[in-house]
């Protein structure tokens, strides 16, 4: 009889259940004391015991489950505990021991596991805890001191004075340690293999001790007369850090080139840490020392010519020459300066009577009375190659003109030239040919007159005047007649200074 495909089926299955219940039959009898039925394993290791004779076994583990040790802590394992007893008989718990199967290696990273297991009465339990062994422990950074008392200049590189780094786990980690700079500190980082990070840091002193360095050009202590000319030689200043500091130095103190006396200047350049450097430059202003009148032997004339030189000096030179005698000529500025260079050759003296002749100007102030009388020295030298010294005040050093632009001003100025080194001359013989004394004979007169009697004469005329160039023949025969020389002024010449100053 053919059976159909599905009941075949069907007992191919049946045939299958029947085969795996015979199967796990035999491994609970291989598993089970003689004359027991080992009871069902469970998935915490609990086996139920047979009907008849229930076997109870209680495995606890003491502490937790899963563990974390750091690198090189000691492990201590708390352990388990097993108990086993009757449960049909109510019987009292009995202690099991417990095997432990596993290790902890707490000098090596990882994770270690550990086996608790207890067997009773043919049931066995067992449970696992795991150790983790980790490093969360940084490197330590160790610097080695700078010297005491050291710094660091602005801008310079610092030597490394020296650091080692240590990881509990990787050992020597000095090699690895990321060294930068960062402003006024250094940095050093370091991280282990398991990546923990040590930063530290090395303050830095930056200090500037070093004060600029301040030179002066030219000598310290100058020395310079009275109207002389003042210029500041120069100074430099320099910083190992700020470099060029000369357009900082500030100068306090002055030279007045015009009055006698001992000035100080003071230098100071503060750099940028504020170290001070300073210098100082002493400046002796001279009066000039007043050259010593040698008064003539004999009887000397000394002809002297003020306010030219003009249209009639040309003929006053003829007349000089012809006699061989010698004159002075106190110019001003005029349209016959050319004349100078015959003054000069002519082996006469030159000498200064203010550029401008104009009192309400030269007799403002002494500033205005040098800034004219220097203008003329150096029109004079310019044209005749001579820096003259000898001069006279316009209305002579005892005018009373001056008084209306400058009260006192002639007592400073007479002080004043002289400190400068300028010879001034007045006259003890007035020719009057600026006053009443209009004609060459009057002027003739008049210096006749005036000579009679003295050992020498400084005679005051003008040679802008033509009938006092037209006396000066008559002068010159009547002197030489009389047994008087005539002289040109210099600076040794009596200066014949007047005794009473009106302002």
């Amino acid at each position: 009889m053919r059976i159909g495909h599905w009941k075949c089926w069907w007992l191919v299955v049946l045939l299958l259940v029947v085969l795996a219940g015979c199967v796990k039959m035999e491994v609970q009898e291989s598993t089970s004391a003689p004359g027991e039925t080992m009871p069902s394993t469970e998935s915490d290791s609990v086996t139920t015991p047979p009907a008849g004779k229930m076997y109870e076994l209680e495995l606890t583990m003491k502490g937790s489950e899963a563990l974390v040790l750091e690198f090189g802590q000691e492990f201590r394992d708390s352990g388990a505990e097993a108990w086993g007893w009757d449960a049909a008989s109510g019987s009292e718990k009995i202690s099991v021991e417990v095997q432990i199967t596993g290790t902890v290696d707490s000098q090596t990273l990882g994770c270690y596991t550990l086996t608790y297991s207890a067997s009773y009465q043919g049931i066995e339990k067992s449970l696992q805890r795991t150790v983790t062994v980790v490093d969360t422990t940084a490197p330590v950074i160790t610097l080695v001191p700078d010297p005491e008392g050291s710094y660091l200049l602005p801008g310079e590189v610092y030597q490394e004075a020296g650091f080692s780094a240590t990881d509990a786990c990787d050992g020597d980690l000095t090699d690895w340690v990321v060294v930068r700079s960062d402003g006024d500190r250094m940095v050093y980082q370091v991280a282990d293999s398991s990546g923990n990070q040590t930063t530290v840091y090395r303050q830095l002193i930056v200090d500037d001790p070093i004060p600029p360095v301040l030179e002066l050009d030219g000598e310290l202590e100058i020395e310079i007369f009275v109207g002389g000319f003042w210029q500041e030689p120069g100074f430099s200043a320099a910083d190992n850090v700020d470099g060029d500091l000369t357009g900082m130095v500030q100068v306090s103190g002055t030279v007045d080139p015009n009055t006698a006396g001992e000035y100080v200047l003071t230098y100071e350049v503060v750099d940028g840490f504020g170290n001070v450097a300073t210098a100082q430059r002493r400046v002796c202003v001279k009066a000039a020392t007043p050259p010593v009148v040698v008064e003539p032997n004999g009887k000397v004339i000394y002809l002297t010519f003020d306010d030219g030189p003009s249209e009639y000096t040309e003929r006053l030179l003829k007349i000089l020459a012809k006699y061989d005698v010698k004159a002075t000529f106190f110019v001003i500025n005029t349209d016959y300066m050319h004349l100078i260079d015959d003054i000069v050759a002519g082996g006469h003296s030159i000498a200064l009577h203010t550029k401008s002749h104009r009192y309400q100007k030269i007799y403002a102030s002494e500033e205005a009375f040098f800034e004219d009388l220097y203008a003329l020295q150096d029109i004079v030298y310019d044209r005749s190659g001579v820096m003259t010294t000898l001069m006279r005040f316009p209305g002579g050093s005892s005018n009373r003109v001056s008084k209306k632009y400058c009260v006192g001003i002639m007592s400073r100025l007479i002080k004043s030239v002289q400190d400068r080194g300028f010879v001034f001359f007045d006259w003890n013989v007035d020719s009057d040919d600026a006053g009443s004394a209009n004609t060459a004979d009057a002027v003739f007169q008049n210096v006749k007159d005036g000579v009679k009697g003295k050992q020498y004469s400084v005679v005051l005329q003008h040679d802008t005047r033509k009938y006092s160039v037209e006396a000066v023949e008559k002068i010159i025969l009547w002197g030489l007649e009389n047994g008087y020389t005539f002289l040109p002024l210099d600076s040794s010449s009596p200066t014949c200074h007047h005794s009473w100053v009106a302002n």
